[in-house]
């Protein structure tokens, strides 16, 4: 289990805390117990609280992370049906349950933590550091190094993210929202105030580059050169399931399940909610202006408008977008940060 046992911090109730990390978790109990002993083995000493959101669990995952209460300053379980800690029956989706944890969280800093992902010692000493020297920062991040199944190595991923450290919010904007990228920076230590009013966990697909783009606008981000967190690639990653977007919709909100089969663009929203944080966020007219040039530019940058025209012929062929998906791969190549073939031990 834990390396070593941490009392738990006496704290009065409601009192704001330095940082709130928080696991979503569904049917993880093959990696909750290593993720949870990740987090014993920080080196960060500050006042700070682990929040374990289960969304509807039935492999025992909700039994493992309660055992460690008592070993983990903070450490509590949190339903994402009713706030109370009540197992409840059913998966809700990925939005309402990472935006729970969000709702409950007291710390002046906010990690969302992948169950299946792991932090090394350093990363939350280090992330918060930088939060509280530069405070027109909203998010700090370091390189990330992937692993596989069984933990083992398989390469570093560099999102460049230190492009986005410019005094410019049109800039960092235009950096965030025209390059190819895997998402995830969104697992970063983020700064709690700036994600106040914002997307948070969007219920659809592309969310995550929405809220990445959004806090753009709102300060820098900050990308540290060392690999400070690993995350595991394997068969059942949700990146790599290949599904259709009514299915995807549904992974991100299951109360959208008794809708399939509705009209569903997630290109044309993605490019919807642009528009919509440009014209919402404090800028000057001259910022603003660029900003609504980069998105004139957006439709000729990563297959942009290609997918805006798959979204449409998927009202009437649903399996195109798999296979448009499947054929640029084969053609172009997997994405950034999206390894085309795991490893085979």
């Amino acid at each position: 289990m834990v390396s070593r046992i941490i009392p738990p911090f006496m704290r009065e109730p409601g009192r704001p805390l330095k940082l709130s990390v928080v696991i979503p978790c569904l049917n993880a109990a093959a990696t909750i117990g290593a993720q949870l002993d990740a987090l014993a083995g920080q080196s960060w000493p500050g006042d700070w609280e682990v929040i374990v959101a289960d969304n509807g669990s039935t492999d025992g995952s909700r039994e493992i992370a309660r055992s460690y209460q008592g070993r983990l300053p903070g450490l509590k379980l949190v339903d994402a049906s009713d706030r109370r800690g009540q197992a409840h029956a059913r998966n809700l989706g990925a939005a309402p349950n990472y935006n729970i944890v969000l709702a409950n969280a007291r710390g002046r800093y906010f990690k969302w933590l992948a169950h299946d992902d792991r932090m090394l010692p350093s990363y939350v000493a280090k992330t918060t550091r930088v939060l509280d020297e530069r405070t027109d920062a909203v998010l700090c991040n370091s390189v990330v190094a992937y692993i596989d199944g069984e933990g083992q190595p398989i390469g570093l991923y560099n999102t460049r993210l230190s492009q986005a450290d410019a005094p410019s919010p049109s800039v960092r904007f235009a950096w965030l929202v025209l390059r190819s990228h895997s998402c995830v920076d969104f697992f970063g230590m983020w700064r709690r105030s700036a994600l106040e009013g914002s997307l948070q966990h969007g219920s659809f697909h592309g969310a995550d580059r929405a809220l990445l783009a959004q806090m753009a606008l709102r300060g820098r981000l900050i990308q540290l050169p060392a690999p400070l967190v690993q995350m595991r690639e394997h068969e059942n990653r949700y990146t790599r399931l290949r599904q259709g977007k009514d299915t995807r919709a549904v992974w991100h909100d299951a109360r959208l399940h008794g809708l399939r089969g509705r009209v569903n663009f997630p290109t044309w929203r993605l490019y919807l909610e642009y528009l919509k944080m440009v014209a919402s966020a404090r800028l000057t007219h001259d910022e603003r202006m660029r900003c609504y040039a980069t998105l004139g530019g957006w439709w000729v940058h990563n297959w942009n408008a290609a997918r805006a025209v798959v979204d449409v012929i998927a009202v009437v062929a649903p399996g195109v977008p798999g296979v448009a998906e499947r054929l640029k791969a084969r053609l172009f190549g997997a994405a950034p940060g999206h390894l085309a073939d795991l490893p085979r031990r």
